[in-house]
């Protein structure tokens, strides 16, 4: 007879050995690091014995992102377990600069921290307590200090609606900080928790207050040890990123002093300002400024702490000397007007990157664009990746622009904004590139012509991502786009591509009769001459052998509503806003005319044909369902202040999973 043990009861389960093969830890933590919170939680319940093998894991990575987890992770219970388990916590993630207090009770060890992240705007103000948190309120842990106590008191004072416009109208800069909660305490908060985790690995901060320039220093001062025997230096810095989205007043030198303190070892670095700040230059002692800016030319170029073979850091009792290395950067993004109207400050630190492969920069001078192509050429041989945005409100010249296509040996990725005046010079030195280019974009770039886009998509086997698209302003001298009979005698090369962002036209549509403007359609694509569909069966079937797409748009991107050209007066007083980029020369995108051709593209996620007289009906929108498991968004179908088509029903009603965003169309307006 055959003994059935029974299953263990509650006054025995806890008390059960593990089998033997779990109390091997280098096979059971790669399966617990495989497990949801949730899952680990429920061993520790059913398995006291995976208690110590589980929470380790629990607490490694710790993440704030909603009111709820902030003010439970506030608790005195969660507080407390924090004191046991802080030296388990190895990646910090948070919105909240409240959460940094807990991790600065003498009580809490988090010396292996190694990731610290605000990845979104960060909020200095704590939230308050959610309805049905209540009960919660009174069990927050107390504050540490007198200061902390009116530090929460102050943040929890009501803002009216009143208050906070008539802070934004006055433009008041300090009553503004008040709002947002920012005390000066608050540079020290952050000092503090950056000496307590030497280990620290990565530092993100969205919302950094870049307009401090005693903190910008000291965060500097934190990356170089200052002698042998400091151990509160962030030697194991691999990343930083510093970001502030909002208008925010700064100082180049305090950039550029960070710049020449970043250490060897960082291989990201990550700086980024709105598109309305600029740096100020001062040539002067700023506020808050150290003894190591009496050097500073006025050129605004400080001799880069990594220039000398040798240096003594300045401070150093020990006469620690730093021997100076090659950097270890592989990325570098500077993002926003952060040299103001002087020298780039960021070129000795970029001539000193051998190994530099990524780099996103935004240019503002014409000279800039030079100075990049030479010393991207000089001093980053391992160059490969660039996205590049000029911001000089004028056209460039098509040769320097081509020097700095030129300035890398073999580009994988190339992004290219607001650049005016692309020419034979600037695709001819990309298409040297062919045989190693995974992506081109090229957003709101004029002169890059039909002839150039089939080039690309007809000369590079390895191109995944592939955008061209541009807006009809009148700072443009011409529209990127393709004219489908440029794709009849050179077939596409580029079978791995994922995304397409392109506008394909040039095709003959008798059935459009009216524009926009309510003016008849002329010429031979209209006049109701030309029959059939061969035209558009070719480019069905070149898209059709994209069989990795996962993104095809070729609809426009949003309307510019401030453009006032495209408002038009009505009888009643008010204004039709009417949109330019209607494409009238487009794919019918209906089964007659050979949608069909494309049911290969079974990876397709997102169509957009927004702005497109397309002919899609019913039967086309089934078909798409059932030939594109994968589609997940359909641009375009659906238009604002328009009656429901059948086929848009019909995708509510049966495939409420597929996102239909709506999009403006034209519409009337009481004022422009």
């Amino acid at each position: 007879m055959t003994y059935i043990q029974p299953l263990p009861g509650p006054s025995t389960q806890h008390k059960h050995r593990l089998p033997p093969v779990f109390e091997i830890p280098e096979l059971l933590q790669p399966i617990l690091a495989l497990l949801s919170p949730q899952d680990l939680l429920q061993c520790i319940t059913l398995c006291k014995a995976l208690h110590a093998q589980c929470i380790p894991v629990l607490w490694s990575s710790i993440s704030i992102m909603t009111k709820h987890q902030f003010h439970r992770f506030k608790s005195s219970a969660t507080q407390r377990a924090l004191a046991r388990n802080g030296h388990h916590i190895r990646h910090f993630r948070t919105l909240f600069f409240g959460m940094l207090h807990p991790l600065l009770r003498p009580d809490v060890n988090c010396r292996n921290l190694t990731v610290l992240e605000f990845p979104r705007t960060c909020r200095f103000p704590d939230p308050e307590v959610p309805q049905g948190m209540s009960t919660l309120k009174k069990q927050l842990a107390p504050t540490t200090s007198p200061e902390d106590t009116t530090q929460d008191s102050s943040m929890e004072q009501d803002l009216v609606l009143e208050d906070i416009d008539m802070m934004i109208s006055k433009n008041t800069h300090n009553r503004a900080r008040k709002a947002l909660g920012l005390f000066e305490g608050d540079e020290d908060v952050l000092m503090c928790i950056l000496e307590k985790c030497p280990r620290l690995q990565t530092f993100t901060m969205v919302g950094f207050p870049f307009d401090r320039d005693q903190l910008i220093r000291r965060i500097a001062n934190k990356l170089i040890p200052t002698s042998t025997t400091d151990t509160t230096a962030l030697t194991s810095l691999r990343k930083l990123e510093l970001t502030n989205l909002h208008f925010c007043p700064l100082k180049a030198l305090s950039i550029q002093y960070l710049l020449d303190h970043c250490p060897p070892n960082l291989e990201e670095l990550l700086l980024s300002i709105s598109f309305g700040s600029r740096a100020e230059v001062d040539v002067g002692t700023q506020d808050g400024a150290g003894e190591g800016d009496a050097n500073l030319t006025e050129e605004g170029h400080q001799g880069s702490i990594h220039d000398s073979m040798a240096m003594t850091v300045d401070g150093d009792s020990d006469g620690f000397i730093m021997t100076s290395r090659p950097m270890s950067l592989r990325k570098m993004a500077i993002r926003g007007d952060l040299s103001g109207p002087g020298n780039l400050i960021w070129l000795p630190l970029l001539r000193k990157c051998s190994q530099l492969s990524t780099i996103w920069v935004d240019i503002f001078t014409d000279t800039a664009m030079e100075q990049l192509a030479s010393a991207l050429s000089s001093s980053c041989p391992q160059i490969n990746e660039l996205a590049l945005q000029c911001m000089t409100a004028r056209p460039q010249e098509d040769a320097k622009v081509a020097s700095v296509i030129q300035a890398s040996a073999a580009w994988k990725s190339m992004s290219l904004s607001f650049f005016h005046g692309l020419g034979p010079l600037s695709t001819e030195a990309l298409l040297k590139h062919s045989s190693t280019l995974e992506s081109v974009v090229l957003e709101e770039c004029d002169g890059f012509g039909s002839d150039d886009i089939q080039a690309v998509l007809s000369s590079c086997p390895n191109l995944r991502v592939f955008r061209a698209m541009t807006s009809n302003g009148l700072q443009f001298t011409s529209t990127v786009y393709l004219d489908a009979r440029e794709m009849i005698d050179s077939p596409w090369v580029c079978h791995k591509l994922e995304e397409l962002k392109l506008e394909i036209t040039g095709f003959a549509r008798p059935d459009q009769k009216i524009d926009q403007y309510s003016q008849p359609l002329t010429g031979p694509l209209h006049d109701g001459t030309i029959q059939g569909f061969d035209l558009q069966q070719i480019v069905y079937k070149q898209l059709g052998k994209l069989t990795r797409l996962k993104v095809l748009w070729l609809g426009h991107d949003k309307q510019d509503l401030d453009d006032e050209e495209n408002y038009f007066p009505l009888p009643d007083g008010r204004f039709q806003f009417i949109d330019p980029e209607v494409q009238h020369a487009c794919l019918e995108f209906s089964l007659r005319s050979g949608l069909g051709h494309l049911q290969g593209l079974k990876d397709l996620c997102v169509l957009n044909l927004d702005r497109m007289k397309t002919r899609v009906g019913l039967g086309e929108v089934q078909w798409m369902v059932a030939q594109w498991p994968k589609l997940e968004k359909i641009i375009g179908l659906v238009i604002q202040g328009e009656p429901t088509p059948k086929y848009v029903q019909w995708l509510y009603d049966n495939r409420p999973d597929i996102d239909l965003p709506p999009v403006l169309g034209n519409f009337t307006s009481g004022f422009i």
